[in-house]
Protein backbone atom coordinates (compact mmCIF):
# COMPACT_ATOMS: atom_id res chain seq x y z
CA UNK A 1 0.00 0.00 0.00
CA UNK A 2 2.78 2.38 0.91
CA UNK A 3 4.59 1.49 -2.25
CA UNK A 4 1.56 2.48 -4.35
CA UNK A 5 1.36 5.91 -2.64
CA UNK A 6 5.03 6.56 -3.33
CA UNK A 7 4.52 5.74 -6.94
CA UNK A 8 1.65 8.26 -7.27
CA UNK A 9 3.75 10.97 -5.60
CA UNK A 10 6.64 10.50 -8.02
CA UNK A 11 4.31 10.50 -11.00
CA UNK A 12 2.74 13.80 -9.83
CA UNK A 13 6.14 15.37 -9.23
CA UNK A 14 7.32 14.30 -12.67
CA UNK A 15 4.27 15.87 -14.27
CA UNK A 16 4.97 19.20 -12.54
CA UNK A 17 8.58 19.12 -13.75
CA UNK A 18 7.47 18.43 -17.33
CA UNK A 19 5.02 21.34 -17.27
CA UNK A 20 7.68 23.65 -15.82
CA UNK A 21 10.17 22.69 -18.55
CA UNK A 22 7.56 23.27 -21.24
CA UNK A 23 6.86 26.76 -19.91
CA UNK A 24 10.58 27.60 -19.86
CA UNK A 25 11.10 26.40 -23.42
CA UNK A 26 8.08 28.32 -24.63
CA UNK A 27 9.37 31.54 -23.02
CA UNK A 28 12.70 31.15 -24.79
CA UNK A 29 11.06 31.16 -28.24
CA UNK A 30 11.26 34.61 -30.18
CA UNK A 31 7.55 34.76 -30.82
CA UNK A 32 6.79 34.26 -27.18
CA UNK A 33 9.16 37.13 -26.21
CA UNK A 34 7.55 39.56 -28.64
CA UNK A 35 4.09 38.61 -27.42
CA UNK A 36 5.24 39.19 -23.89
CA UNK A 37 6.63 42.62 -24.82
CA UNK A 38 3.37 43.54 -26.47
CA UNK A 39 1.49 42.40 -23.45
CA UNK A 40 3.65 44.71 -21.32
CA UNK A 41 2.09 47.67 -23.14
CA UNK A 42 4.89 48.85 -25.52
CA UNK A 43 4.00 51.96 -27.48
CA UNK A 44 3.92 51.83 -31.33
CA UNK A 45 6.87 54.25 -31.50
CA UNK A 46 8.98 51.94 -29.45
CA UNK A 47 8.21 49.06 -31.79
CA UNK A 48 9.18 51.17 -34.78
CA UNK A 49 12.43 52.19 -33.12
CA UNK A 50 13.32 48.59 -32.55
CA UNK A 51 12.48 47.71 -36.08
CA UNK A 52 14.81 50.49 -37.26
CA UNK A 53 17.66 49.03 -35.25
CA UNK A 54 17.32 45.63 -36.87
CA UNK A 55 20.17 44.70 -39.23
CA UNK A 56 17.77 44.24 -42.12
CA UNK A 57 16.54 47.82 -41.73
CA UNK A 58 20.06 49.29 -41.53
CA UNK A 59 21.31 47.39 -44.55
CA UNK A 60 22.38 49.86 -47.27
CA UNK A 61 20.39 49.84 -50.46
CA UNK A 62 21.77 47.97 -53.35
CA UNK A 63 24.20 49.92 -55.55
CA UNK A 64 22.81 50.92 -58.96
CA UNK A 65 23.80 48.77 -61.82
CA UNK A 66 26.68 50.18 -63.89
CA UNK A 67 25.54 52.27 -66.84
CA UNK A 68 25.69 50.79 -70.26
CA UNK A 69 28.57 51.64 -72.56
CA UNK A 70 26.24 53.79 -74.67
CA UNK A 71 25.38 55.92 -71.62
CA UNK A 72 29.08 56.36 -70.81
CA UNK A 73 29.73 57.50 -74.34
CA UNK A 74 26.93 60.04 -74.17
CA UNK A 75 28.29 61.38 -70.87
CA UNK A 76 31.69 61.94 -72.40
CA UNK A 77 30.22 63.77 -75.37
CA UNK A 78 28.17 66.16 -73.24
CA UNK A 79 30.95 67.10 -70.85
CA UNK A 80 31.56 70.84 -70.63
CA UNK A 81 34.88 72.16 -71.88
CA UNK A 82 37.52 73.18 -69.38
CA UNK A 83 37.54 76.77 -68.20
CA UNK A 84 40.66 77.54 -70.23
CA UNK A 85 39.08 76.34 -73.46
CA UNK A 86 36.88 78.83 -75.29
CA UNK A 87 33.93 77.48 -77.27
CA UNK A 88 34.37 77.73 -80.98
CA UNK A 89 32.42 80.66 -82.40
CA UNK A 90 30.10 80.05 -85.28
CA UNK A 91 31.00 82.33 -88.20
CA UNK A 92 28.33 84.82 -89.21
CA UNK A 93 26.38 84.26 -92.36
CA UNK A 94 26.25 86.91 -95.07
CA UNK A 95 22.72 87.79 -94.02
CA UNK A 96 23.81 88.31 -90.40
CA UNK A 97 26.77 90.47 -91.42
CA UNK A 98 24.51 92.58 -93.63
CA UNK A 99 22.01 92.99 -90.79
CA UNK A 100 24.79 94.10 -88.42
CA UNK A 101 26.05 96.65 -90.93
CA UNK A 102 22.55 98.05 -91.41
CA UNK A 103 22.02 98.28 -87.66
CA UNK A 104 25.19 100.33 -87.30
CA UNK A 105 23.87 102.83 -89.87
CA UNK A 106 20.60 103.11 -87.95
CA UNK A 107 22.48 103.60 -84.68
CA UNK A 108 24.62 106.35 -86.21
CA UNK A 109 21.51 108.28 -87.31
CA UNK A 110 19.85 107.80 -83.92
CA UNK A 111 23.02 109.06 -82.21
CA UNK A 112 22.84 112.25 -84.26
CA UNK A 113 19.19 112.66 -83.28
CA UNK A 114 19.99 112.18 -79.60
CA UNK A 115 22.67 114.85 -79.82
CA UNK A 116 19.99 117.44 -80.65
CA UNK A 117 17.23 116.39 -78.28
CA UNK A 118 17.80 119.43 -76.07
CA UNK A 119 17.05 122.94 -77.37
CA UNK A 120 20.15 124.50 -78.95
CA UNK A 121 21.51 127.81 -77.74
CA UNK A 122 22.03 128.89 -81.36
CA UNK A 123 20.81 127.96 -84.82
CA UNK A 124 21.64 124.51 -86.15
CA UNK A 125 24.75 124.81 -88.39
CA UNK A 126 24.12 124.15 -92.08
CA UNK A 127 26.94 121.60 -92.18
CA UNK A 128 25.14 119.65 -89.47
CA UNK A 129 21.93 119.77 -91.51
CA UNK A 130 23.78 118.32 -94.50
CA UNK A 131 25.43 115.61 -92.40
CA UNK A 132 22.02 114.64 -91.05
CA UNK A 133 20.62 114.31 -94.58
CA UNK A 134 23.58 112.25 -95.78
CA UNK A 135 23.34 109.88 -92.83
CA UNK A 136 19.61 109.48 -93.44
CA UNK A 137 20.31 108.47 -97.04
CA UNK A 138 22.60 105.66 -95.84
CA UNK A 139 19.87 103.99 -93.80
CA UNK A 140 18.25 100.91 -95.40
CA UNK A 141 15.00 101.86 -97.12
CA UNK A 142 12.82 99.72 -94.87
CA UNK A 143 14.25 101.40 -91.73
CA UNK A 144 14.05 105.04 -92.82
CA UNK A 145 10.49 105.71 -91.73
CA UNK A 146 11.04 104.51 -88.16
CA UNK A 147 14.24 106.56 -87.85
CA UNK A 148 12.60 109.67 -89.30
CA UNK A 149 9.55 109.30 -87.06
CA UNK A 150 11.82 108.99 -84.04
CA UNK A 151 13.65 112.18 -84.98
CA UNK A 152 10.37 114.07 -85.42
CA UNK A 153 9.20 112.91 -82.00
CA UNK A 154 12.41 113.85 -80.20
CA UNK A 155 13.63 117.06 -81.86
CA UNK A 156 12.31 120.27 -80.26
CA UNK A 157 11.15 123.26 -82.33
CA UNK A 158 14.51 124.97 -81.85
CA UNK A 159 16.29 122.08 -83.58
CA UNK A 160 13.73 120.98 -86.15
CA UNK A 161 15.70 122.78 -88.85
CA UNK A 162 17.99 119.76 -88.65
CA UNK A 163 15.42 118.08 -90.92
CA UNK A 164 15.38 120.91 -93.45
CA UNK A 165 17.96 119.12 -95.57
CA UNK A 166 15.62 116.13 -95.92
CA UNK A 167 12.47 118.23 -96.50
CA UNK A 168 14.04 120.38 -99.22
CA UNK A 169 15.56 117.39 -101.03
CA UNK A 170 12.90 116.73 -103.66
CA UNK A 171 14.69 113.52 -104.64
CA UNK A 172 13.53 111.93 -101.42
CA UNK A 173 10.57 109.53 -101.63
CA UNK A 174 7.33 111.49 -101.36
CA UNK A 175 6.19 109.54 -98.31
CA UNK A 176 9.18 110.82 -96.31
CA UNK A 177 8.74 114.38 -97.54
CA UNK A 178 5.09 114.37 -96.48
CA UNK A 179 6.01 112.94 -93.10
CA UNK A 180 8.37 115.83 -92.39
CA UNK A 181 6.13 118.41 -94.07
CA UNK A 182 3.06 117.52 -91.97
CA UNK A 183 5.12 117.69 -88.82
CA UNK A 184 6.54 121.12 -89.76
CA UNK A 185 3.02 122.49 -90.16
CA UNK A 186 2.39 121.80 -86.47
CA UNK A 187 5.55 123.56 -85.33
CA UNK A 188 6.03 127.10 -84.13
CA UNK A 189 5.41 129.80 -86.73
CA UNK A 190 9.02 130.95 -86.52
CA UNK A 191 10.08 127.48 -87.71
CA UNK A 192 7.29 126.75 -90.18
CA UNK A 193 7.26 129.98 -92.23
CA UNK A 194 10.92 129.98 -93.37
CA UNK A 195 10.62 126.38 -94.62
CA UNK A 196 7.36 127.04 -96.45
CA UNK A 197 8.94 130.01 -98.23
CA UNK A 198 11.88 127.83 -99.30
CA UNK A 199 9.57 125.16 -100.72
CA UNK A 200 7.56 127.84 -102.58
CA UNK A 201 10.67 128.76 -104.56
CA UNK A 202 10.73 125.33 -106.27
CA UNK A 203 7.57 124.46 -108.17
CA UNK A 204 8.90 120.96 -108.81
CA UNK A 205 8.88 120.14 -105.11
CA UNK A 206 6.18 117.53 -104.31
CA UNK A 207 4.83 119.76 -101.51
CA UNK A 208 4.72 122.97 -103.58
CA UNK A 209 0.97 123.01 -104.30
CA UNK A 210 0.04 122.60 -100.63
CA UNK A 211 2.56 125.24 -99.67
CA UNK A 212 1.19 127.71 -102.24
CA UNK A 213 -2.35 127.19 -100.93
CA UNK A 214 -1.27 127.74 -97.29
CA UNK A 215 0.67 130.91 -98.12
CA UNK A 216 -2.20 132.24 -100.17
CA UNK A 217 -4.72 131.49 -97.41
CA UNK A 218 -2.60 133.28 -94.83
CA UNK A 219 -1.81 136.21 -97.15
CA UNK A 220 1.91 135.47 -97.07
CA UNK A 221 2.49 134.55 -100.71
CA UNK A 222 5.68 136.28 -101.84
CA UNK A 223 5.14 139.13 -104.32
CA UNK A 224 1.47 139.60 -103.45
Amino acid sequence: MKTEENTKWWVGAGAVVVVALAVVLWRLQPGATESSDAADGDEPDAREERAARRPSARRPSARPAPAKEEDDAETVETEEPDGDEKPEETPQTEEEMRADAEEKLVDAFDDMTDKWREPAESDVPMEEVERFRQQFNKIPQDRKEECLQRALNLLPDDNIMLLAGILLDKEQPEEFLELVYNDILNRDESVKKPLLLEIYKDKEHPCWSNTAWILDATGETPGK
